[in-house]
């Protein structure tokens, strides 16, 4: 094999290998200065059937949906992570740490999350919840640097896992580190 055939092929893995910046919101709040920025949202798990039914059956939509957020004033900044689920049941969403990665190596981070009474969306006739999990400094570079295989979200009544394939892996991934990027903390520079 050539060494020109061996670089083609090398920048042809990283360029697939490479997705882009997908930024919903950067946006600077005029009455009190507090910067926001959020990504697209990325589809995680399987398809689910919803509660509306259609001619041909249930409606099918996403287990779970997540947008990654940064927020900054003058005295104090963070990273959140807010994953959106439907649920067949009600399950309020009481605060403290609800929802758990599984990391790549092996390693389980949990996750503060805020409480929640979720919403009724008539269009799958199910709730969404939306847990919002305020995301350390530490734990931001943790899930920038490793993929997160499954997410565990913890109810009172019930435990939810998600399974994340390769593909919304490393979409998630991408979004964790796009929000950083234009944050203008990742990667870090020493």
């Amino acid at each position: 094999m050539s060494l020109f055939t061996l670089l083609l092929w090398g920048t042809l893995i990283f360029a697939q290998e490479t997705l882009p910046c997908r930024i919903a919101i950067d946006e600077v709040d005029p009455f009190d200065s507090l910067r926001t920025i959020a990504s697209e949202s990325v589809a995680l798990g399987y398809l689910i059937p919803s509660q509306y039914e259609t001619i041909d059956g249930p409606k099918l939509i996403e287990e779970a949906d997540a947008i990654m957020l940064y927020s900054e004033t003058d005295s104090i900044s963070g990273f959140f992570l807010n994953l959106s689920l439907p649920e067949y049941r009600i399950q309020p969403v009481e605060a403290g740490f609800n929802v758990k990665f599984l990391l790549a190596d092996s390693t389980v981070i949990g996750f503060y999350t805020f409480s929640e009474q979720g919403d009724f969306d008539r269009s799958i006739n199910m709730r969404y919840y939306h847990h919002t999990a305020a995301i350390p400094l530490d734990y931001y570079y943790r899930i920038a640097f490793q993929e997160v295989m499954m997410i565990r979200v913890e109810y009172k009544r019930k435990v939810r896992t998600l399974t994340l394939n390769a593909k919304q892996r490393r979409e998630l991934q991408r979004i964790i580190q796009c929000v950083g990027e234009r944050a203008g903390l990742y990667p870090v520079k020493p």
